[in-house]
């Protein structure tokens, strides 16, 4: 029986470790990794237009041959300038999105986190408190029937002298 007993609280104790411990930390890495993930890949694909844009520039500089060429490769550099600043413009508010985005779910997580914490502790609290009922009620039982054997027994001494004093 003793052996039952400690299995399952065993058991019991591994699955509120699972669910307080194992679980919000798994949640919370898996959740870290995806906003990670997005996080670098804004990041290169800003980095790689940049790298894209700033290799189409130098090779327009290339094709200068005369003031209509000239002309062209600076304007076309403006509108280049342009173009890149909204497209970082873009990206920055991107990258904002996802932080906020990250941040709430990290707060949601950790709000879930402590109410089931906060729902197990109150579990094992009245577990914790119906187990010293019951242990207080078995002793009582215990007493009374012990103080019931010593009455008996008192009892039958009592005869028994009796019986022996005729």
């Amino acid at each position: 029986m003793k052996n039952e007993n400690t299995k399952a609280y065993g058991n019991q104790a591994t699955e509120q470790f699972d669910d307080a411990i194992v679980e919000p930390v798994r949640a919370y890495g898996a959740l870290t990794t995806d906003y990670f993930e997005q996080l670098f890949s804004a990041q290169l694909d800003t980095v790689r237009a940049f790298a894209d844009n700033s290799l189409a520039q130098s090779r327009s500089w290339l094709e200068v041959k005369d003031s209509d060429s000239f002309r062209q490769v600076v304007e076309q550099q403006q509108q280049a300038v342009r173009e890149l600043s909204e497209r970082l413009k873009e990206d920055a508010d991107k990258i904002r999105s996802l932080s906020q985005e990250y941040l709430k779910e990290t707060q949601q997580l950790t709000t879930e986190s402590m109410q089931s914490g906060r729902k197990q502790l109150e579990e094992s609290m009245q577990k914790g408190q119906s187990q010293v009922e019951d242990s207080f009620k078995k002793g009582k039982e215990e007493d009374d029937d012990t103080q019931q054997k010593n009455q008996q027994h008192t009892d039958k001494s009592k005869k028994s002298a009796s019986t022996l004093e005729k």
